[in-house]
């Protein structure tokens, strides 16, 4: 019998030539041999569309794929909602510009969707620097707040913090088709949104060896940023809290989920807000409200317990110390 088709599809933006050619060569050399690989590229440069079309011609011979572009820059959510539509596929891989996927990644993530009867399914991934040089084996590892959650009941975590980075994922294509259209950048992040999404549809799956050579450079788009556009506490609070209830919010309007989700989601934004309170006047009562955070992520509450209640000049030190 035929192998499900997967379809590979990738976004690229002013892509560096040598990173580029690597992560193509390991799509063409995957084990897995039923897939299409589709390329768009968001420059809107004619140049560029071209120099990615040669360099398609030139390495992918393995499987069928086509190159398309986008006639203005959009942003990789937008560039991986159009690949989405395009996408001919039973299962469909994101795949960054600057990556490199080791040759059997395709075809684990297809065995083990089929056989767990996934919604998703993602692997751990290895950090490499701009040499090829692995800088962490695990990503998991790397970073000690980080949660690789997997099974029936993802949902409550995935609502508050992501897991699942797009470059490691495989997506059920009606999944991926049924979450469109993917909200602006700054709400979700599509890797994020595919996440909580499938999340609601089903059960996600975990592959606990990496299967992706992720590459942390300084044109990364996410990399390894942290407090972005953060200086003081009043950029935390717009930037973090307030947004994190226009996210709960829009998960609301968005998605089909239970009752007893709703009220978990409704339960969040009234400890968000509550966090909100206590920024503004850190007294006794308000801290008290937002004690529950302790359940759900205790360092964020001891972050925020530090930063909204000693000096400002103190709190501005902090932010500027944790981004390097």
């Amino acid at each position: 019998m035929l192998k499900p088709l997967v379809s590979i599809v990738v976004a690229t933006y002013f892509p560096r030539t040598d990173f580029f050619e690597k992560q193509l060569r390991s799509l063409n050399g995957q084990t897995y041999e039923n897939i299409e690989i589709i390329i768009c590229d968001d420059s809107a440069n004619d140049a560029e569309y071209e120099k990615v079309k040669k360099m398609a011609e030139k390495i992918i011979y393995r499987f069928p794929y086509k190159v398309i572009r986008n006639e203005e820059n959009v942003g990789s959510n937008k560039t991986f909602e159009r690949l989405t539509k395009e996408a001919n596929g039973d299962y469909i891989c994101y795949c960054d510009q600057d990556d490199i996927w080791l040759a059997e990644k395709v075809e684990r993530l297809v065995n083990h969707i089929i056989q767990h009867h996934c919604t998703l399914v993602y692997s751990d991934l290895s950090l490499m620097d701009e040499n090829d040089r692995v800088i962490h084996k695990s990503f998991k590892r790397s970073n000690f707040r980080l949660k690789h959650v997997y099974g029936d009941n993802t949902f409550a975590h995935l609502i508050n913090r992501n897991s699942v980075t797009g470059c490691a994922m495989m997506i059920r294509a009606d999944i991926a088709k049924d979450a469109l259209p993917f909200p602006n950048y700054d709400e979700f992040v599509h890797d994020h949104w595919l996440a909580i999404h499938a999340s609601v549809k089903g059960s996600l799956g975990y592959i606990k060896e990496p299967l992706v050579l992720y590459r942390i450079h300084l044109g990364n788009q996410i990399g390894n940023q942290r407090l972005a556009n953060i200086v003081t506490v009043g950029d935390y609070v717009r930037n973090r809290i307030e947004k994190q209830v226009e996210r709960y919010q829009l998960i609301l309007e968005r998605l089909s989920l239970t009752l007893q989700q709703k009220q978990l989601v409704c339960f969040q934004i009234h400890l968000t807000e509550a966090r909100k309170e206590f920024s503004q006047k850190p007294c006794l009562g308000n801290f008290f409200k937002i004690v529950p955070l302790i359940k759900y992520d205790i360092i964020l509450f001891l972050f925020e317990l530090l930063i909204f209640t000693v000096p400002f000049t103190c709190s501005t030190w902090i932010f500027k110390k944790l981004k390097y």
